[in-house]
C-alpha cells in the first residue's frame, strides 16, 4: 500500500475558523517560517520511530510518509503541538484527548501489537537482539589433558 504524505491543508482542515486565522496570522508575522509544516514533520518523525520500534513493521524509505491507518494520529499530535506553539490559541480538552488517543495508538504500533500497513518499497526496521554467550563447560586442565602439547 502506499504510505501518504501529511500536508499544510490537511492540518488546516483539522483547524476551525479562529485556530485557522491565528495560524495564518502567526505565519504572517514570521515570512519564511511555516510553523504547520515544522510540527507535521515532528509528529511524522514521532510516528515512524513507533513504527521503527515495533520490530514488525517495515518504514517507508521516503522520510515524509507515514501509513494512511496513523493519519489521524499524525494530525492529532501536530494540532496539540501547535496549539501549544501559539500562545493565542487556547487549548481544548478534546485535542488534548485525541492527542492521548494517538500516544496510545502509536504505544500499539511500538510494543508490535498493532501491524501497520506495508509501504510499497519497505525498509526493514531494525530487530532488537541481545548478547547471547554460549556456555562452555569448564574443562581442567592437568598435565596428563596437556600431554603431548
Amino acid at each position: 500500500m502506499n504510505w501518504i504524505k501529511i500536508t499544510h491543508q490537511d492540518l488546516e482542515i483539522s483547524l476551525n475558523k479562529s485556530q485557522l486565522e491565528i495560524l495564518q496570522a502567526a505565519e504572517f508575522a514570521s515570512p519564511g517560517r511555516d510553523i504547520a509544516e515544522s510540527v507535521i514533520s515532528m509528529a511524522v518523525s514521532r510516528i515512524r520511530a513507533e513504527i521503527s520500534a515495533g520490530q514488525i513493521n517495515s518504514i517507508d524509505p521516503d522520510h515524509s510518509r507515514i501509513p494512511p491507518e496513523l493519519k489521524e494520529c499524525a494530525l492529532s499530535l501536530a494540532l496539540e503541538a501547535l496549539q501549544a506553539r501559539l500562545p493565542d490559541m487556547p487549548m481544548p480538552p478534546s485535542i488534548s484527548k485525541r492527542a492521548d488517543l494517538a500516544r496510545e495508538t502509536l504505544a500499539r504500533v511500538a510494543e508490535g501489537k498493532l501491524p501497520v500497513s506495508q509501504p510499497l518499497y519497505g525498509i526493514k526496521t531494525a530487530k532488537k537482539k541481545g548478547v547471547s554467550i554460549l556456555k562452555s563447560r569448564r574443562q581442567n586442565f592437568s598435565s596428563k589433558t596437556m600431554e603431548g602439547l
